[in-house]
């Protein structure tokens, strides 16, 4: 009787110790996992770490302005810079309710054998409604003959104010001396002098 009931007994612990050993061997698995993820067993990214930061550092270096001979830390220079011009005394035109004012010239590289000429004027509406401020009032006199602007100007002056605005033309390189006609254009006009000999870039 007492090895029947032994017997028993230790047929029913065996579930338990299964269970127990089971429970066991799935902590050490998630601790394996977990160790797996956070890189502890994972030697190939160990020695990986050195050769990224070596790779970042030839990338600076070869990336910094003070060890590569002739580099530009501002960039490709500047071929376009403009060089202002000396308007003449008057530069003021006015046309009924409307006056015109060159503020300054500049003139630009724009092209192989090609010059931009750009002006910044400034009218005023002294009449009681709006006026436009347009291209259609400015001509270029170029070795006798007259040139429309080649940007976009068109804008609308209210009553007894006042706007600023560009007016561009290209012109070849061999030019010497331009005329400006303001408000009115035309072969009769008149036209500013604008001299180009000592400021051509």
């Amino acid at each position: 009787m007492d090895d029947k009931s032994g017997s028993a007994t230790w047929w029913q612990t065996l579930p338990g110790v299964l269970t127990a050993v089971a429970g066991i061997l799935t902590a050490v698995g998630g601790l394996i996992l977990a160790f797996t993820n956070a890189g502890f067993f994972d030697r190939t990214s160990q020695k990986a770490l050195p050769l990224q930061s070596e790779t970042v550092k030839s990338s600076t270096i070869a990336g910094d302005p003070s060890t590569t001979p002739n580099s530009s830390k501002a960039g490709p220079p500047d071929r376009t810079a403009a060089n202002s011009l000396s308007l003449p005394a008057d530069t003021e035109v006015r046309a009924g309710d409307l006056v015109y004012k060159i503020l300054s010239a500049r003139l630009d590289r724009y092209a192989p054998g090609k010059l931009s000429l750009k002006f910044d004027v400034r009218m005023t509406n002294n009449g009681r409604s709006d006026a436009n401020f347009w291209g259609n009032s400015f001509r270029l006199r170029v070795n006798g003959v007259l040139r429309t602007p080649d940007n976009f100007l068109d804008e609308l002056v209210e009553a007894h104010s006042a706007k600023e605005g560009l007016v561009e033309f290209l012109i070849p390189d061999t030019t010497t001396d331009v005329g400006l006609q303001v408000a009115e254009v035309g072969e009769s006009a008149s036209a500013i002098a604008i001299p180009l000999k000592a400021a051509k870039p």
